[in-house]
């Protein structure tokens, strides 16, 4: 049955089937492996104990799991929250987190959130390029995508100026994605501080994507709550105005545990709730036992984080003069520039046999016409060092051949 909902058209072509469409047909070059570099699922294996720890609850498997989530799993990620991110114990209580079916349900419904919250705010602001679950919540929650470029001259960052006193009073959300996909940008503490700011001022909901928070080569990066704290002064809730999305997918390279957390803003999280009480596809009671364990134990994702920064490092030594080439800050995305972004995707497969994605598929133009997307190729660094190595080595040829965008 062909859709007639008029909000589909807005949505675009999914990136993954128009990247089918784009090379599917072509036969790589021959006598190589191919090496698929477009989807970022976790290659890197969960710690070992984890089918032992999904199988210790079957006990739960009769009980319904609750909408809130169970206090027990709630205090877990509270603890990490505030472990992680340097916040005092007890600032995130059980009644400032809740679990999700991982990450991209909790993004997409923030919209309908936002869309309760005021009759006139009727834009989404977010990133572009971007995950897509984002243009999805605008799209098709009766609100309006107000996108904004995240390019190379604001540090892969939207530019929150473009926040002013004409947008701000008319925007129900504005999404932050940090560390960045695709591009790798780590927000500083005072960029987040200016947009919480922003969010108290002007009265509407700050959405905070750190997803790949766990995930970095440096520094480890700053978290919005923990923003809030230091920002905080005098009674009230600390997180007024801002909810944070991670997810034990990345961190733990348990994607299929399908287990995310949203925290924050305590009257949000409430609303949030209650509106998942409709329409939210609960976690299993026994996933979440196995994602407790997980958010208790920091071995493994130091092994997991490890297991990216060899695999950058491997890029990193292949790729360092190639033109086009920047290592990211965090996250594990390769975000290549090089003159024409499909051009680069044939290429890359055809002649290397590593299938990448065109930047301009991950998200629409700017406000502005500016399209930051395009011109790059977003490659997935989710295999290991040496399968990663060896690809890239193919590849490095066929980038210095085609080229690279003016910056």
């Amino acid at each position: 049955m062909i859709s007639t909902n008029p909000a589909v058209p807005a949505l675009g072509t999914h990136p993954f089937p128009r990247i089918a469409a784009l090379l599917d047909g072509i036969d790589p070059v021959p006598g190589v492996a191919p090496l698929d570099l477009t989807i970022g699922e976790p290659r890197f294996a969960p710690p070992s104990w984890l089918g032992e720890a999904l199988g210790a609850r079957q006990d739960l498997l009769g009980k319904y799991p609750p909408n809130q989530g169970p206090e027990w799993f709630r205090r877990t990620a509270a603890d990490w929250l505030e472990s992680r991110f340097g916040l005092t114990p007890g600032t995130v209580g059980t009644d400032a987190v809740f679990p999700t079916s991982g990450a991209r349900e909790a993004l997409f419904q923030l919209g309908l959130l936002a869309d309760a919250t005021d009759g006139d705010r009727r834009l989404l602001a977010m990133p572009t390029p971007h995950y897509a679950p984002y243009r999805a919540a605008a799209a098709l929650c009766g609100l309006r995508a107000f996108n904004m470029p995240a390019g190379a001259a604001n540090g892969y960052l939207p530019d929150l100026d473009l926040i002013d006193e004409d947008r701000g009073p008319r925007t129900a959300m504005l999404i932050l994605c940090t560390p960045s996909n695709p591009e790798g940008a780590v927000a500083p503490a005072a960029y987040l501080r200016r947009a919480i700011t922003l969010a108290r001022t002007y009265g509407f909901i700050l959405a905070v994507d750190e997803c790949y928070s766990e995930i970095y080569l440096g520094d480890e990066p700053t978290g919005a709550l923990r923003v809030c704290q230091d920002m905080h002064e005098g009674d009230g809730d600390p997180f007024r105005n801002v909810l944070v999305v991670n997810s034990l997918s990345k961190r733990s390279s348990a994607a299929g545990l399908r287990t995310g957390i949203v925290a924050g803003d305590r009257a949000l999280i409430a609303d949030f709730i209650a509106l998942r009480s409709y329409i939210g596809g609960t976690t299993p009671l026994p996933n979440l036992a196995a994602a407790a364990r997980l958010l208790s134990d920091e071995t493994h994702v130091k092994a997991v984080r490890e297991s990216y920064r060899d695999t950058f490092a491997a890029a990193d030594q292949v790729l360092a003069g190639v033109p086009g080439y920047r290592k990211p800050e965090a996250g594990m995305f390769l975000w290549l520039r090089v003159r024409d972004d499909e051009e680069a995707a044939v290429r890359a497969w055809r002649d290397a046999a590593v299938r990448g994605v065109p930047g301009g598929y991950l998200g629409p133009a700017g406000w502005d016409g500016s399209h930051p997307g395009r011109g790059h190729l977003r490659l997935a660094m989710v295999h290991g060092a040496q399968d990663t190595a060896a690809a890239l080595t193919r590849l490095a040829p066929v980038l210095h051949e085609i080229g690279v965008a003016s910056s």
